[in-house]
């Protein structure tokens, strides 16, 4: 699963792509920032409560527990309902934040794991088995591209 980082630098870049933002229009980048990014931050609540297991154990392979459920669904059902309210005030700006979230969301189901019917089903389920080393170059390579590409429109290119 991706970094924060490379959340915010890839899916904030899709959703400003297609939501069809200028380089100009830096409110749009920035939300498009924080909501590529904002779903990380249940890493944090767990990180605190857990510290004594993640201490004994590391983060390393068992941050897949730090997600709450809006790492899930639940939180795609949850981004839609939002941006469709926020859609009744800014097309636009809703089109920014559920295609960022809705992104970063599936880059976490595809490279990580994920337990997707969570609260009512625990089952995990993974779609590749990744080691650290395969996540941390996938995670190298999103930045490297995503970083690449926002240069290419921040000049105006894309």
């Amino acid at each position: 699963m991706p970094s924060t980082i490379a959340h915010a630098a890839s899916a904030s870049l899709v959703a400003i792509t297609f939501a069809h933002v200028t380089p100009n229009e830096t409110s749009y980048i920035l939300t498009a920032l924080i909501a590529a990014s904002v779903l990380d931050l249940d890493h944090v609540v767990y990180a605190v409560r857990d510290r004594e297991m993640y201490q004994r154990l590391g983060y390393r392979g068992n941050l897949h527990n730090a997600r709450s459920i809006f790492h899930e669904l639940f939180g795609l059902l949850t981004i839609g309902v939002a941006a469709g309210l926020l859609f009744l005030v800014d097309q636009r700006l809703a089109r920014v934040v559920f295609i960022a979230v809705t992104f970063h969301l599936a880059q976490d189901w595809l490279l990580g794991q994920s337990s997707p019917f969570a609260p009512v089903d625990s089952t995990a389920i993974r779609f590749f088995s990744l080691t650290f080393r395969q996540k941390v170059i996938m995670d190298l390579i999103i930045l490297a591209v995503s970083g690449a590409l926002w240069i290419v429109f921040l000049a105006g290119g894309l």
